[in-house]
């Protein structure tokens, strides 16, 4: 989005608006066409249905899930970071929101809440049929 667009994920937003951007990532999302290839979509492409299902068509949607205590952790400046929300939204409001979304698409649900990258990595493997 930011190669197409020539700007930051938090400028396009700001700039141009959540609705604008979700859009653009719709279409970006739609475009994909890779086969074995591992996608980390940013966290708002799931509000795009076409690009969802275009993406479970191609492959597995997997949604590697975090409590939202680790999420607040990772994410420090929500203004700077591009991150789509909306007025008066708070991160939990929008974890809450995206979760129904997340589990609506996922073909495998990965909790990542516990364990080392390296354990939630093979996990997410076995639950492919990789190992």
């Amino acid at each position: 989005i930011q190669k197409r667009e020539n700007r930051k994920l938090y400028r396009i937003i700001g700039e141009s608006g959540p609705e604008y951007f979700k859009k653009v990532e719709n279409e970006v999302g739609c475009s994909v066409d890779v086969t074995d290839t591992v996608i980390a979509t940013g966290g708002s492409m799931v509000y795009g249905a076409e690009a969802m299902e275009h993406l479970k068509s191609i492959g597995n949607v997997v949604y590697l899930k975090v409590s939202l205590g680790e999420l607040k952790k990772r994410i420090r400046n929500t203004a700077t970071r591009g991150i789509v929300m909306g007025e008066g939204v708070t991160l939990k409001d929008l974890y809450e929101e995206r979760a129904v979304l997340y589990e609506k698409y996922a073909d495998i649900t990965v909790d990542c809440s516990r364990g080392a990258l390296a354990e939630n990595a093979e996990k997410t493997a076995q639950l492919l049929g990789l190992i």
